[in-house]
């Protein structure tokens, strides 16, 4: 966005630039967002961009969450469970008097061929990462139905749109996700609801550490991807806030790859 003539020799941010009446790109002012896997991560970032949009968040994790805003309220959270989602959901729509969005970035990572992972780890990627997923949009939408708008943004990943070697329950766990998404942009657009995805590639944060891609393994899979660097998860959390904000009013059913190109640079080598 261009800035306003009058403030040409001044430094100043484009808000407070901005003519009377044109509203912030990107703004969730007053918006009550629930951000789920917000202790760390991508999702920590969410809640980060969120506040800073002027939304307040609701965050909930399994984990300890620090680095609340003012009017932010956190919420001991497994998304895993069904009762304790709907109890979650009807305690922030009982505080906030209302959910306007919902990033549902809570995750977990789960490695090996389908003759190599232990069974346990596939049905505990699909529970979280899928089912979770599932589970708190289920919880939150009627709330977004009675009040006829609603945005949400999930979670997915590269290896959820192409898949990838040695990760099964994850993959597969993220592919669920881009059809739930798409799933649910059909049966509630009709309703003013939007649902969305993201799709990161390799970001810096706890979870991929977990991976084990170190030295020439995690090189190998950075150079994979045109910029040639890893993503930062304010760089995922960015793309979340715009996919919340009207800014995107008009976009449902998507999934926006934040790969650094990698998903590009796939098409390319074939």
């Amino acid at each position: 966005m261009g800035r306003n003539p009058s403030c040409a020799k001044v430094q100043c941010r484009d808000d407070e630039c901005r003519p009377e009446g044109i509203p912030a790109m990107n703004s969730l002012e007053g918006k009550v967002v629930l951000v789920t896997g917000a202790a760390s991560g991508i999702g920590q970032a969410t809640a980060a961009t969120v506040r800073e949009a002027g939304g307040i968040v609701a965050a909930a994790d399994i984990s300890t969450i620090d680095n609340l805003g003012p009017s932010d309220v956190a919420y001991a959270l497994d998304v895993s469970n069904a009762e304790q989602t709907e109890s979650v959901v009807a305690q922030i729509a009982s505080h906030f008097g209302r959910i306007d969005g919902v990033a549902t970035c809570a995750g977990v990572t789960a490695v090996g061929s389908v003759t190599q992972f232990a069974l346990e780890d596939w049905s505990r990627a699909l529970a979280i990462n899928l089912t979770g997923t599932m589970l708190t949009c289920r919880a939150v939408l009627p709330h977004m139905l009675a009040a006829g708008h609603g945005s949400i943004v999930a979670v997915s990943s590269i290896y959820g749109m192409s898949g990838g070697p040695g990760n099964t329950p994850y993959n597969v766990s993220k592919g669920g996700i881009l059809q739930l998404v798409r799933s649910m942009a059909a049966d509630y657009g009709p309703a003013g609801i939007r649902v969305n995805a993201v799709s990161p590639g390799y970001i810096e944060t706890p979870m991929t550490h977990m991976l084990a891609h170190a030295g020439a393994v995690r090189e190998a899979f950075i150079a994979m991807h045109l910029l040639r660097r890893p993503g930062k998860p304010m760089e995922v959390g960015q793309v979340i806030r715009f996919l919340l904000s009207d800014d995107s009013s008009f976009v449902t059913g998507a999934n926006i790859p934040v790969d650094g190109g990698f998903s590009a640079a796939q098409v390319i080598q074939a």
